[in-house]
């Protein structure tokens, strides 16, 4: 029996309400739902914008901005311009990329829009359902893989270098371990790949590590790459000189 998925591919679309004092009719309630982003992708938002009267608005005389702020800090995180699909219609889009979220926490936020017309005067661009100024935007994280930086050892704490830390739980039984290896001499000696399966890494001692693999270079000076694979709760690199200078590791898990 063959399971099957199904996925769904749509467009978030945002109403926004601008001021318009040509419509006379009080501002009627519309429905905003929160803004769902995800960290590691590009997330392309539509916006409409309307009036009091919920009849498209022209932007051919306005630029808008988008406005993202933290609410435990007030701080403004992003502010992008609003790209304009359909001017006469007032119909825009956002484009919330995978490098903005990248430094963000996994939270919500609050977004608003400015929006700035011809004379230079600036207007708000109404964004919840009770016409407020503020909508809800929820970063989340776990879909997509995000970029992770590389940790650097550079022997500040002795040949033997220092404890990296690891989440086994989440590399299950084909996590692929690399590394880069930097010399800033001629090295001859070793590196030593080291691992600790112990469940409690805090700690860890000499005895919890075992050896992976020794890496044996000659006057070595171009940078050199190793990979290996296992679930590990902590690795470590240990580096045995001759002559010359093993300067940097930098390992990835």
């Amino acid at each position: 029996m063959m399971s099957t998925i199904t996925s769904y591919l749509y467009e978030q679309n945002l109403q926004v309400v601008t001021t318009d004092t040509a419509v006379s009719n009080i501002m009627s309630m519309f429905y905003t739902p929160n803004v769902k982003v995800y960290r590691g992708v590009d997330n392309d938002i539509r916006v409409n914008f309307v009036n009091r009267d919920q009849k498209k608005t022209s932007l051919i005389d306005k630029t808008a901005s988008f406005i993202m702020i933290d609410p435990d800090t007030h701080m403004t995180l992003l502010e992008k311009s609003v790209t304009s699909i359909d001017a006469t219609k007032g119909i825009a889009e956002i484009n919330i990329s995978e490098t903005d979220l990248l430094n963000l926490t996994a939270k919500y936020y609050t977004y608003s829009f400015k929006i700035v017309d011809g004379e230079g005067k600036t207007q708000i661009g109404y964004s919840d359902d009770n016409y407020g100024a503020g909508g809800s935007l929820e970063v989340l994280d776990g879909v997509y893989p995000t970029f992770q930086e590389s940790t650097a050892e550079t022997f500040t704490e002795g040949d033997g270098g220092s404890i990296i830390y690891l989440k086994p739980n989440i590399n299950k039984n084909v996590a692929v371990h690399s590394a880069v290896v930097y010399f800033s001499s001629a090295f001859t000696g070793t590196l030593t790949i080291q691992g600790s399966l112990s469940p409690q890494p805090t700690g860890l001692q000499n005895a919890d590590f075992t050896t992976i693999s020794v890496q044996t270079y000659t006057a070595q000076t171009a940078n050199a790459f190793v990979s290996f694979t296992g679930v590990y709760s902590a690795v470590r690199f240990v580096r045995a000189t001759t002559t010359g200078t093993l300067s940097q590791v930098l390992y990835r898990p």
